[in-house]
């Protein structure tokens, strides 16, 4: 009797692990980084993002980079049963590397209600593009969701990499440099639930509406999604502002161009810069009176080599350019690319940011933000 029970303790335990193993969701394709789990992410932010566990340099490794070409449909799946009766998702990608806490993720497709279950009980399967004016090089990708019926806040991620290959369509210069107008305000990505990456919250039973989801929105449950707005004030990662000209305008395309992946210390004493990103941040300690934004501030130009071209009286470049891609900042408050071997007219950027003066193969430098965060909640990518 006793080796019975022993037994029938052994069965059980195993089919409580395999019940768990499948439940909630993981993305499938593109193949993600890490071997997930299928839990959030925890709530703490300290594996924000990508549910990093361990070396970085370790985690961000030993998966093939999934090919997508530019403007053909890619498939989004997942494993696992627990779709918690949907909520809402979107797709990122980043040019980092190895994703830090600091790191841009642009939007480039957001679904409201209806994921990562079109009917409320199986997962779902999910077309989408990458879009016309993404640069061909390595990304990270990034599959977020905030589930609707988990009872608390959850926000869940994985990410994948992948390798973009130019699209095969033939633009005009007029066409081309629309595209790279269009770059500029491509959205950040929505993160909420996450203590020490931001104040934001949502509700749970609801369907997130994002603050800005960009041109690119599904809505596969109008009628029946439970849709909420969110104050898309302190939504988003630190250094980021909702999207390059503001909430509800991002475009759905980018020419972000890849980074080499860096990492960023935290420092309660003084702000630390993230060369691929440009941006600025500030942790302040609890003891810390709450501080408002402060005045832009402009990130050194990268060292990539420069581009031919002739000055304009504009202050801009005119003609042939030899560096596909690359970004000419003007004054911290205009910009322009070398697309198709010309350099395109020169564009204001948009309000609120400003970019890094010179040539580079970046463009974003955004205001400084400071948070209030417990030295204990830092992640160690932070």
């Amino acid at each position: 009797m006793g080796q019975y029970r022993v037994f029938s303790a052994v069965v059980a335990a195993a089919l409580a692990l395999s019940s768990t193993s499948n439940a909630h969701m993981i993305m499938k394709t593109p193949a993600p980084f890490g071997n997930p789990d299928n839990s959030p992410l925890s709530s703490s932010g300290a594996n924000f993002p990508c549910k990093v566990t361990g070396d970085a340099a370790t985690f961000y490794s030993g998966v093939d980079a999934t090919e997508m070409a530019v403007g053909t449909d890619q498939t989004l799946s997942f494993t696992g049963s627990a779709v918690h009766g949907g909520g809402s998702c979107q797709l990122a990608i980043t040019s980092d590397k190895q994703p830090s806490a600091s790191s841009t993720w642009q939007v480039i497709q957001s679904i409201e209600g209806g994921c990562p279950t079109k009917d409320g009980t199986n997962p779902g399967e999910y077309t989408y593009q990458i879009p016309e004016g993404v640069a061909a090089g390595d990304y990270v990708f990034a599959w977020t969701w905030i589930s609707k019926l988990a009872g608390q806040p959850e926000y869940y991620m994985n990410c994948a990499p992948i390798k973009v290959t130019g699209g095969s369509a033939k633009r005009s210069p007029e066409e081309t440099k629309e595209l790279a107008t269009r770059a500029a305000s491509l959205p950040n990505l929505f993160v909420a639930n996450l203590e020490s990456v931001n104040s934001c919250k949502t509700t749970p039973g609801t369907d997130p509406t994002f603050p800005d989801p960009g041109t690119t929105v599904n809505k596969f449950l109008a009628g029946q999604a439970k849709y909420a707005e969110v104050d898309g004030t302190n939504c988003f990662p630190v250094g980021a502002t909702g999207g390059g000209s503001g909430s509800g305008s991002g475009s759905a395309t980018t020419t972000a161009a890849a980074a080499e992946p860096t990492s960023t210390t935290a420092d309660a004493a003084a702000p630390t810069t993230s060369s691929a990103t440009g941006f600025v941040t500030s942790v302040l300690p609890t003891t810390s009176p709450t501080t408002t934004a402060a005045s832009p501030t402009t990130a050194s130009a990268s060292s990539a080599p420069t581009s031919s071209g002739t000055p304009s009286t504009t202050g801009g470049l005119t003609g042939e350019c030899t560096s596909e891609g690359m970004f000419n900042c003007v004054d911290g408050s205009s910009f322009q690319q070398c697309a198709s071997g010309t350099w395109t007219s020169l564009q204001a950027m948009p309000a609120g940011t400003t970019c890094a003066a010179g040539q580079s193969t970046t463009l974003w430098s955004r205001e400084i933000r400071r948070i209030r965060t417990p030295r204990r909640s830092l992640p160690s990518t932070f």
